[in-house]
């Protein structure tokens, strides 16, 4: 036999001796009670306001970002260069 071929005997004899584990009582019992109560963990009306309201603030800021480096891009460049909102908008310089 080759190397190769003892190395996959060997494999596929080791999984003979793993043995299933037993999960004991306390924590099935637990995790059913858990799972039959359906005591999940609920979102409110009011976090979902406030993570709308993030989201609409984070728009927002790219927004004025984005329109203030476009008015300023227009007042150093020519028309010739395209990409000077992209390159001063994700430079490292500043």
């Amino acid at each position: 036999m080759n190397t190769t071929e003892d190395k996959i005997e060997t494999t596929l004899h080791s999984l003979d001796t793993i043995q299933r584990l037993e999960v004991p009582f306390v924590l099935k019992k637990s995790i059913t009670e858990n799972f039959n109560t359906k005591n999940f963990p609920v979102v409110t009306s009011f976090q979902k306001w406030m993570i709308a309201a993030s989201i609409i603030v984070l728009l927002g800021v790219n927004l004025v970002t984005i329109v203030q480096y476009s008015k300023s891009s227009k007042n150093y460049s020519s028309n010739n260069d395209k990409n000077v909102v992209y390159k001063e908008y994700f430079s490292s310089e500043y």
